[in-house]
């Protein structure tokens, strides 16, 4: 594990409040943003945009969240997911009653460089090496920047390819924790969302998740099955280019056979391509010039997804980094994999094999331990598993976004999550 020192602080900061006259924001919003320089000699800077909590800053915990793709930015989850406020046709904002700061310092950051609008004078992070370290240097810095949250509770979230970026960056958490001249990070938990974690049985997941949900034959489902066996066989091999173009070839022929689906939720069509929503009230917000010149942007054309970023992570997409999650179990952090159940890209049917596949010291408990509904509030919300540490979470009625298709009770998740409680009825 690489410890990194601590360096002198290179940072723009900016803190604002904000008053929204509106029942369901009661009191201000204080926000803390702008960027920290990562790496000097690429000119590296990450945006971030932090709100604290609506009920007690000084005690509640941090969170960190980190949207996936690669590429994409995290402005996306603040505006359309777990963010305190929604985007209008007309680019005014209202509140959102489910955010994640009702009772968490909520903090978002476009990363890898590239992401929204963080950048650099090149590309250079390419694996979880490049994210762990950047982000690991960012956490020092904002720390040392904002001291008020160091004695905080903190935990990483993060969904989709944050299943590569949380457990990378919280083992560099806990490996840094171990070097004393830097500041100490008072990891709690994980939690990854929907995560695209170990491909090898990931893929895996994708012919019996289309299956159970009629979405191809038992030709097709043959078929896959055969494609997967050379997807894993590749990547084994650790053969990249083949391995790229086998499992990607699985998603391809789920989608000759199902047509015009959204690969986020199977219940909804996809229109626009290729993200399959519409997110331009959101673009359209960000790149207004006010707007940028408040946040102390200048001039970036604001994306959902950087397609040149993800481009870079090519090899690391087929990595696995579920290795790194029983280095966390093992140093008493709390880990919560949970997952719409409604996904295709990153089915939960794929998350379950790849959880039970996870060699620890508690897998057999893990692995046995029997499926109880998650109940709230009367009403089953999903189901779950779990033994010490680890609790594997499905969750009805959503897709790849949990907490915008059922934003109610992904706020019960996050609830129960932070107070250390177990998932049952709520």
């Amino acid at each position: 594990m690489r410890s990194v020192i601590l360096i002198a602080l290179l940072a723009v900061a900016f803190a604002a409040r904000i008053r929204i006259d509106d029942k369901l924001l009661p009191k201000d919003v204080v926000q803390h943003y702008g960027y920290v320089n990562v790496n000097a000699s690429a000119d590296a800077n990450l945006f971030y945009w932090m709100f604290e909590s609506q009920h007690d800053p000084a005690t509640d915990p941090v969170v960190l969240w980190m949207t996936g793709g690669p590429g994409c930015s995290s402005e996306l989850a603040l505006f359309f997911e777990n963010g305190p406020y929604v985007v209008n046709p007309d680019l005014t904002i209202s509140p959102n009653p489910y955010s994640w700061n009702t009772f968490a310092n909520l903090l978002y950051i476009d990363q890898p460089v590239g992401t929204g609008f963080s950048y650099a004078n090149s590309d250079y992070v390419r694996d979880e090496n490049g994210v762990a370290t950047d982000m690991y240097i960012f956490l020092q810095k904002f720390m040392q920047m904002y001291p008020q949250y160091q004695n905080q509770d903190f935990y990483i979230i993060g969904e989709s390819y944050g299943g590569h970026y949380v457990p990378s960056v919280a083992t560099a958490v806990v490996g840094g924790n171990l070097n004393h001249s830097n500041i100490h990070l008072n990891l709690k938990g994980i939690g990854i969302g929907n995560g695209w974690v170990d491909p090898y049985n990931q893929y895996a997941g994708y012919g019996p998740f289309a299956f159970k949900n009629n979405l191809i034959d038992q030709n097709t489902y043959v078929s896959i099955n055969e494609t997967v066996s050379q997807c894993q066989q590749f990547i084994q091999q650790q053969d990249w280019t083949d391995a790229g173009y086998y499992c990607d070839s699985i998603m391809q022929m789920v989608l000759q056979a199902a047509g015009n689906l959204n690969v986020y939720n199977i219940d909804l069509q996809c229109n626009p391509a290729p993200l399959c929503y519409d997110f331009t009230n959101i673009t359209n917000y960000l790149n207004q010039p006010s707007v940028q010149q408040n946040l102390g942007v200048n001039n970036i054309n604001w994306q959902t997804c950087n397609f040149q970023v993800n481009s870079m992570f090519t090899v690391d997409r087929e990595e696995s980094y579920s290795y790194k999650v029983p280095l966390l179990l093992d140093s008493g952090i709390r880990v919560l994999v949970y997952s719409g159940m409604l996904d295709l890209i990153c089915n939960y049917v794929g998350g379950e094999m790849w959880t039970n596949a996870m060699q620890w010291s508690g897998q057999p408990g893990f692995v046995s331990a029997q499926y109880a509904p998650w109940v709230i509030s009367g009403q089953t919300a999903g189901y779950f598993k779990g033994y010490e540490e680890l609790t594997w979470l499905e969750v009805e009625g959503a897709g790849h976004m949990v907490p915008h298709d059922q934003p109610s009770n992904a706020l019960a998740m996050l609830k129960t999550f932070l107070s250390n409680q177990p998932f049952g009825k709520h």
